[in-house]
């Protein structure tokens, strides 16, 4: 058995192979796979790492590279995708080859973090931290719109915000998404820098096979946005933005997304015949944020906030010093890149939105 990088020609091969494992709702991860191989502007044959034998694949590993922010400055990081081994063979210790693998060819190509979310066993939060990773815990929201708070303040709505729905092709709209973006995640340690190619790929490179994007304007000038999708078979906001005079925009839209549907642009295959448009938007996951300003506007529209943790997200770190030296953090006798994540990375302080992750 050896583990190499991807041929061209077993491209379709892996995609197979992944097919097995489902994500969401008529989505798999030979499903995002494609999508990695057609859409990401960072994919290359060699970003893939497949465990073979005899010919067979029997696992592999995506390499997605990814600028992190991290207390200001972008860091140069591995995303972990697609760990995947066929499951007559697990329990054998050829994904954590496979991941001990990756992490070796992340440093030697320069990055510094390697970061995975996981989803379901067997790469579970709790596999990736035997295995040298960092568990980020922070807690995520569920929102919730109480209904006669809500008419009360339907009456009295601006008039002046719209919301916009947007679509690929609307390159106005992309583009003051892209400027509330840079400045609502410049100060947010774990999201993610896009150039513009990972930005025309972001429509594509989405964690569910369906989302809703929507844009609001306020006066006619965008202040606020915001992503959806079903992950887990519950409705999710995959990534929020906003101007500093866009809180109460942004609640609108929040109420918004928690309003049924005559034809819920969500519920498409067999999912539909599970749930109904007002029991799937009877309540929204926000993943961890820090925005008191937000906050506030949601309350006052009378939407109700129940944390919950949000565990999905494990880092580790491939280049210690190479790290340290660029946050300009000295490291402490006998730190190892455990103990540094965890010193410099509380969880209140980062964010990860779903919209990012593979």
């Amino acid at each position: 058995m050896e583990i190499r990088t991807l041929a061209a020609q077993e491209r379709l091969k892996f995609a197979d192979l992944l097919d097995d494992w489902r994500l969401a709702e008529g989505f798999s991860a030979g499903d995002r796979f494609r999508y990695q191989v057609e859409f990401d502007p960072g994919w290359a044959d060699e970003c893939v790492l497949v465990a073979v034998e005899g010919g067979r694949l029997l696992g592999g590993v995506s390499l997605v590279p990814r600028q992190l922010r991290v207390l200001g400055h972008s860091v140069p990081t591995g995303g972990i995708s697609n760990l995947y081994t066929t499951p007559a063979l697990r329990g054998r210790g050829l994904a954590t080859d496979l991941l001990e693998r990756a992490a070796e060819t992340l440093r030697q190509r320069g990055f510094e973090l390697a970061i995975a979310f996981p989803t379901t066993p067997p790469a579970s939060s709790e596999y990736f931290e035997k295995r040298g990773f960092v568990g980020w815990r922070g807690q995520q929201s569920i929102l919730r719109t109480d209904p006669e708070a809500s008419l009360r303040f339907a009456a009295n709505d601006a008039a002046e915000v719209t919301l916009e729905p947007v679509v690929s092709e609307s390159e106005r709209a992309l583009q003051s998404i892209k400027a509330i973006h840079a400045v609502y995640a410049a100060s947010r340690s774990g999201t993610i820098v896009r150039d513009d190619g990972l930005w025309r790929a972001c429509f594509h490179l989405t964690p569910a096979p369906f989302e809703e994007f929507w844009l609001v304007r306020r006066g006619g000038l965008a202040v606020a946005y915001a992503r959806a999708a079903i992950l887990d078979d519950v409705l999710t906001a995959t990534e929020i933005g906003r101007f500093e005079e866009g809180a109460d925009g942004l609640a609108k839209l929040i109420a918004h997304l928690l309003e049924p549907r005559a034809e819920d642009p969500l519920l498409r295959g067999a999912i539909a015949s599970r749930i109904t448009s007002r029991e799937l938007r009877s309540f929204l996951v926000l993943p961890t944020f820090d925005d008191i300003g937000l906050t506030v506007a949601l309350e006052h529209r009378g939407i109700r906030s129940h944390p919950m943790d949000d565990a999905r997200a494990v880092v580790r770190c491939v280049n210690l010093v190479a790290l340290a030296a660029r946050l300009d953090i000295d490291l402490l006798a006998g730190e190892d890149g455990s103990g540094f994540l965890r010193r410099v990375l509380p969880p209140d302080a980062m964010v990860y939105w779903p919209a990012d992750r593979f």
